[in-house]
């Protein structure tokens, strides 16, 4: 008997039965976990590796769960109109993974997590840009206030973290970047599994040659934590599909925000970093900003579905 289908009585009869927001909450708590694992595993590589040897390893290995449908698929798989857009999904990706392992290894984890929560707003202005969406006054007050805290959090005459800071925040506008490629790959039907193949070859090309010219050979326990924060990365991102399967995405995002919780924790606890006043308040702002865009999203959803039933 597998283990399927030994837990398929328990999942039946204690998981499925539960409400579809309460399950897609409890995957988004497992990712935020996971993430916060993957950058703390980072974090302890920083000192030993270059960034790029590191965000190498991030993609390659988080990437191998597309595996099975390569090999399954064979050229098939990779079959696409899109390609520039797939370019530039694998091109900011890995700028971001670079960019964050940076101002992870050299900021507290806590304010890389709270600047890494902008991505959502820098996509809030691509979105306007470069998919044409219409975006109102107060979501685009609610935008300001966020960035505004992203100030907040800057330290003036700490010139350390401010680069750190600052790669935070280029992370997050590649990020955002990279979600836009996504919506123009998914809206012109690639399959999303295609869409993950090339951003995992375009990814791990891209940071291969930099991280062969800075290439430090790992010890067999370096080399375990390295493949191990790719897993966690590639694990983590699954949850975070299962959770907006399961539960309405504006209702499981801000679960999302409990990141910040467990990058305190693991700052204080294993890193001995300071949780300062500038970066709660920071987050208060930021998080704030992008719990109101998701409750304003959300009504103008319901808004236009009640438009759009007849009669209405």
């Amino acid at each position: 008997m597998s283990i399927k289908e030994a837990a398929a009585p328990f999942l039946e009869r204690y998981w499925h039965v539960l409400p579809g927001n309460l399950r897609g909450a409890f995957w988004m708590l497992m990712s935020a976990a996971t993430f916060i694992a993957v950058q703390a595993v980072t974090k302890e590589l920083g000192g030993k590796f270059d960034t790029i040897q590191i965000a190498f390893f991030r993609a390659f290995v988080g990437g191998l769960a597309v595996m099975p449908f390569l090999l399954t698929r064979g050229l098939s798989g990779l079959r696409t109109e899109n390609l520039p857009y797939h370019f530039g999904r694998g091109l900011f990706g890995a700028m971001a993974i670079f960019l964050m392992v940076f101002a992870i290894v050299h900021m507290p984890l806590a304010d890389a997590t709270v600047i890494g929560f902008t991505r959502s707003l820098f996509l809030i202005v691509l979105a306007v840009i470069f998919l044409g969406e219409k975006v109102r006054w107060r979501r685009w007050l609610a935008t300001a206030a966020g960035f505004a805290g992203v100030i907040l959090m800057l330290r003036p005459g700490d010139e350390t973290f401010q680069v750190a800071a600052l790669a935070a925040l280029a992370a997050s506008l590649c990020f955002a970047s990279a979600h836009v490629c996504i919506k123009k790959c998914t809206t012109k039907k690639d399959h999303p599994l295609t869409v993950q193949s090339w951003y995992w070859l375009i990814a791990t090309g891209l940071t291969f040659l930099p991280a062969l010219w800075f290439w430090t050979t790992p010890s067999w326990p370096e080399l375990g934590l390295l493949v191990l924060m790719g897993l966690l990365s590639g694990i983590a991102q699954s949850f975070t599909a299962y959770a907006l399967n399961a539960g309405e995405a504006t209702f499981v995002s801000p679960f999302d925000f409990s990141r910040l919780i467990w990058a305190a924790l693991v700052g204080v606890i294993i890193f001995g970093e300071d949780l300062v006043l500038t970066t709660v308040l920071g987050a208060v702002v930021i998080i704030g900003s992008n719990v109101y865009i998701a409750r304003r999203q959300a009504m103008e959803n319901r808004r236009a579905k009640a438009a759009a039933k007849p009669g209405a």
